[in-house]
């Protein structure tokens, strides 16, 4: 029920699981939160509703993409979410226990 609800307002909860903010100037995270995001508007005329619009100047090979005034990439609010405990996270080994010098004979 609350889906419905958000779709017919143009809202869509999000999962991200590395999100990185910043407060008073001092970065924090990454560290996953649910966030609530605007979805692009179907009838806008500048975007067509796939919430970018294509921008660029005539020296440049590719365009560039930013995002369309209806659907901004920020959340509206998100809601940080506790850090997995360490010994759920995978450890990083300095070397590859796969990897040898030997040769295979």
């Amino acid at each position: 029920m609350i889906f419905r609800v958000l779709a017919r307002k143009r809202l869509t909860i999000r999962y991200w699981g590395g999100w990185v903010a910043t407060r008073h100037g001092r970065p924090i995270g990454p560290r996953p939160i649910l966030a609530l995001h605007r979805t692009p508007d179907p009838n806008c005329l500048d975007c067509d509703g796939t919430g970018e619009v294509m921008c660029g100047s005539p020296g440049q090979e590719e365009p560039a993409y930013d995002d369309c005034r209806c659907a901004p990439f920020l959340p509206l609010a998100y809601l940080w979410l506790p850090k997995c405990p360490a010994w759920l996270r995978r450890r990083r080994l300095g070397h590859d226990p796969a990897f040898s010098d030997e040769p295979p004979f």
